[in-house]
């Protein structure tokens, strides 16, 4: 059985980092001997040929793919390259937006075969083995398929509560060298479930009211091997809310210690059940960043929304976390639930206060009700009227719904407003980098620099430029100089940023050079 398990892309913008999911349910089929491989859209430029390509050399049997809201579109167009390729291949689709809409991804797009709901892991395992012996999909639960035009759902899957029954996700699977090359984390969870009730989050739907853990020490393994086998140093705990349980919390930040890791770490958290004591040992563990979902400043929105906090809790959270010495992040959402043009100018002045007085940065986000959450099933409840069903508008910066309370215009201008905040900030920057600011040069080289690793990335060129003659091949000097040249004229961009950057990719050893007829070629590192 083979089993070909895809990444969907995304813009850069949305920070894309190594796909957790994905490696778990890889992690799973090859503990059960099913021979999988993952192809990574999120840090490789898609094409339906290179996609083709693959099919035509590994003969997938499966093929899953994992989608949010906002790409899922594009995710059932994959697929649909995938069944014209071959027909006989089980075309597969998770994650949270296909789990809340398997009658509509379904019917719309009738080359998707089968619908994984929930959680994953042993729901794919179960369905390769029917799909193996040509069995029936009814005998797997936590699935959603079509029979004569119906859709068939079968038993729900109970929700794991075990955590550590879970095999180590298989990263090996991944193009990690390109992650690193961005210089994003990695990602890896300590729990699963939520046990609020947020009107405009999915997340306790998905994976339940009630939070499971997985044991510290197998934590803290995991983020062991990460640096010690892998070469990560930053990682990024993507718990829903890692704060939920302070013991626990307060477990894995002493496994840590104890272990003497030298990483850095983010994380996110409530601004009501942060401590003193508590972010202070997560800061001694290596926690740089907290991320808070702050939302609103109205009381009657955090309300409505069944935020559970108020201002002051807002305040008091933001205060120990930024007094502790982590970057303090806080996010806020435009458009929700009684947002009105006087509540939009007082959250502005809220996050600004919350900047000034204690360092938090901010952003802001523009509502975009996801299936699975309250505000998408009961929106007319809430008042709210959708503007259009196109999910890939779904991505958190236009308005794709309305309120009687305040028009879609009017939300437009208040992230306009904001955008053009960070532009003036972002001028700033440039100014004291000209007038000699080190920090601000720093700042600014770090953003030239990804920007260019992601086009790089996103054009394969390191493949594409990446051939060079046995002569060059033989001086180090000529065949990274060369390879700079190329990909600076590719991109029109300045020849001295390539080459300090293909320079820093072979230093950190993320491309080399491998044999290649009678002469040689660049490649990724740790290809799968």
């Amino acid at each position: 059985m083979r089993v070909l398990l895809i990444s969907t892309p995304y813009p850069r913008e949305e920070n894309p980092l190594p796909p957790l999911s994905l490696t778990y349910l890889a992690g799973a089929l090859e503990r059960e001997s099913i021979d999988v491989q993952i192809m990574d859209f999120l840090v490789a430029r898609y094409h339906p040929q290179n996609l083709r390509r693959k099919l035509a050399e590994y003969r997938p049997q499966l093929v899953g793919i994992t989608c949010v809201t906002m790409n899922s579109n594009l995710a059932t167009r994959i697929l649909k390259v995938c069944k014209d390729f071959d027909p006989n291949i089980t075309t597969v689709m998770g994650g949270p937006h296909a789990s809340f809409t398997p009658d509509e991804t379904l019917l719309k797009a009738p080359w998707v075969n089968v619908i994984v709901i929930g959680e994953g892991e042993t729901t794919l395992v179960e369905l390769c083995r029917q799909v193996a012996s040509a069995g029936d999909y009814n005998m797997v639960a936590g699935v959603a398929f079509v029979d004569k035009g119906i859709v068939v759902k079968t038993a729900p899957r109970p929700l794991l509560e075990d955590l550590d029954r879970l095999p180590l996700p298989a990263r090996h699977l991944l193009p990690l060298s390109r992650y690193q090359a961005l210089g994003v984390p990695c990602t890896i969870t300590t729990s699963r479930g939520c046990p609020y009730g947020c009107i405009f989050c999915s997340a306790h739907q998905m994976f339940g009211r009630k939070v499971h853990f997985r044991s510290p020490g197998l934590v803290v393994d995991e983020i062991e091997m990460l640096y010690r086998d892998f070469g990560f140093t930053q990682i990024n705990i993507v718990d829903d809310t890692f704060t939920v349980n302070h013991e626990h919390a307060g477990q894995v930040c002493e496994e840590i210690l104890k272990r003497d890791l030298n990483i850095s770490w983010s994380t996110y958290a409530r601004v009501d059940n942060v401590t003193e004591d508590l972010v202070s040992l997560m800061r001694r563990a290596g926690c740089e960043t907290v991320l808070f979902g702050i939302e609103s400043s109205d009381e009657n929105i955090l309300e409505t929304i069944r935020k559970g906090i108020t201002p002051e809790d807002i305040r008091r959270g933001v205060r120990i976390a930024c007094a502790a010495g982590f970057r303090v992040l806080t996010s806020f959402i435009f458009g929700l639930p009684g947002e009105s043009p006087d509540t939009v100018p007082n959250t502005i002045a809220f996050a600004d206060e919350l900047n000034k007085n204690y360092g938090a940065e901010y952003a802001f986000h523009i509502l975009a009700p996801m299936p699975g959450t309250e505000l998408y099933e009961k929106a007319s409840d809430y008042g709210l009227r959708f503007l259009t069903r196109n999910w890939a508008n779904y991505d958190a910066n236009r308005p794709v719904v309305e309120l009687p309370t305040i028009s879609k215009e009017a939300v437009k201008e208040a992230m306009a407003s904001y955008e053009q905040a960070i532009e003036q900030v972002w001028h700033q920057i440039k100014c004291r980098a000209a007038e000699g600011d080190d920090q601000c040069k720093k700042t600014i080289d770090d953003i030239e620099a990804r920007a260019f690793v992601w086009k790089v990335l996103q054009g394969d060129l390191i493949d594409k430029l990446g051939k060079i003659t046995a002569t060059d091949a033989a001086d180090p000097v000529t065949s990274t100089t060369g390879l700079a040249l190329r990909i600076a004229q590719k991109l029109d961009s300045p020849y001295e940023l390539a080459l300090n950057q293909i320079e820093l990719l072979v230093q950190k050893g993320l491309i080399s050079l491998v044999p290649a007829g009678k002469g040689a070629r660049w490649q990724w590192s740790g290809i799968p």
